[in-house]
């Protein structure tokens, strides 16, 4: 098993689920008692998969279409302005009025010859558009009609394979979910062994989150600048998935090993699928700036943590993206104006701020706060259901397929408690 270091980020708004790698597929024996689970979820996430190829085609045939539509309609808008009587006569004046200031201007037979030239040619060009369009009023106007209809069948069929592809990935969904209850049951009703009391009950943050800001910051491969720290001596024991989160590669090996079945080649791909999985969801901790935030801070302490949190989306909407213990993204730092309209768009009052952050200070507002990746994971996700996960996660979810097909095997994996 390879080292890897770092968190890859999620860039594209349209994922799509890709094939199954056959180098990931599950080693099941023959009595396997959620055969018949598994072979629910490869026909239903097949299915799907082609409904949203689908429903892709669909939607780049309905484009096709408004584009043809778009461009009559601009085709007979010019048509419409070339052929205004009013209009052609207004451009040939205007030739006119230009070519008798031409000819006062003349001082010689060239210059008048020219500016007669100039006339005939523009008057000729008022003549030839005003032809054009009527060409297009007349030969093109038939085409409105079945353009129009065109849109309105492929909005139709759009809407169809949108409805399809939906009811399809719920059904994707639901199978994978039986079939994830089902391995870890061992194919019998009941609830997974060694699963932590706080994760096994849905909903609420688990006790051994860690949320102190005033905690010694965790470095390592997988970690995210700022995390917040393991909990405490006193409460040594963790679900695996929190060193993961904290970057800890022996305990992604672990995980990824056991989903392997021995075979190395496997292992490191299901390595790299841990590492996405850990990536997406630090990554949605920091869309949602689930920061922790310092109470001794001159700025940060004149205001609770969800009006703090409240001016971080505000200034990331503005296009200032906090990176906690860091600085800002891309190195775009904002200035006194920009802080103030995030603090009146989080609903806050500016004047509860006396003294402002200087330039230098702005610079490092974030320095002192932390990543809240463990607690956000816990309080939104709940026992890390595959249903929850799917849901916290979004589109990034997609890309994770492989994970989810044995989301059964991989979650009390996850959820295994570590010193």
């Amino acid at each position: 098993m390879r080292p890897r270091n770092g968190n890859a980020r999620q860039g594209s708004d349209e994922m799509t689920i890709p094939p199954p790698d056959p180098d990931l597929a599950d080693a099941t024996s023959p009595d396997d008692p959620c055969a018949s689970q598994r072979r629910v979820v490869e026909e239903t996430c097949a299915l799907a998969d082609r409904l949203r190829a689908m429903l892709a085609t669909s939607r780049d045939q309905l484009r096709a279409a408004q584009a043809a539509l778009a461009g009559y309609e601009e085709r007979r808008e010019r048509a419409v302005r070339d052929a205004d009587p009013r209009e052609v006569q207004r451009r040939k004046a205007e030739a006119f009025d230009a070519f008798r200031a031409a000819r006062a201007r003349a001082r010689a037979r060239g210059d008048l010859e020219a500016a007669a030239t100039a006339w005939l040619r523009e008057i000729d060009d008022v003549n030839r558009r005003l032809v054009d369009a009527r060409r297009v009023l007349e030969t093109e106007r038939p085409e409105a009609g079945s353009l129009v209809a065109e849109v309105e069948r492929r909005t139709v069929a759009v809407d169809r394979a949108r409805v399809a592809a939906e009811q399809a990935a719920v059904a994707c969904r639901d199978a994978r979910a039986h079939l994830a209850a089902c391995e870890e049951s061992g194919g019998e009703a009941g609830t997974v062994a060694g699963a932590p009391a706080a994760v096994a009950t849905a909903g609420g943050a688990a006790p051994w989150v860690a949320t102190d800001a005033g905690a010694a910051e965790v470095t390592g491969a997988g970690a995210v600048p700022g995390a917040s720290p393991p909990a405490p001596a006193t409460r040594a024991e963790r679900p695996r998935i929190v060193a993961l989160l904290h970057g800890d590669t022996a305990e992604r090996d672990v995980v990824a090993v056991a989903l392997a079945g021995g075979d190395p080649a496997a292992a490191d791909r299901w390595a790299d699928l841990l590492d996405d999985l850990v990536a997406a969801v630090i990554d949605r901790a920091l869309e949602e700036s689930r920061f922790v935030f310092p109470r001794q801070h001159q700025f940060w302490g004149l205001f609770r943590d969800d009006e703090c949190r409240g001016i971080a989306v505000a200034l990331a909407a503005l296009g200032f993206h906090p990176i906690p213990g860091v600085g800002w993204a891309d190195g775009r730092v904002p200035g006194r104006r920009d802080l103030s309209l995030a603090v009146g768009y989080a609903g806050e009052d500016p004047l509860r701020v006396r003294i402002w952050p200087n330039e230098a200070e702005m610079a490092h507002l974030f320095d002192d706060t932390t990543a809240d990746v463990v607690g956000y994971l816990f309080e939104t996700a709940g026992d890390l259901s595959l249903g929850e996960m799917v849901s916290f996660l979004g589109r990034r979810a997609e890309q994770l397929a492989p994970l989810w097909n044995v989301w059964g095997r991989a979650r009390p994996l996850l959820l295994a408690e570590t010193a």
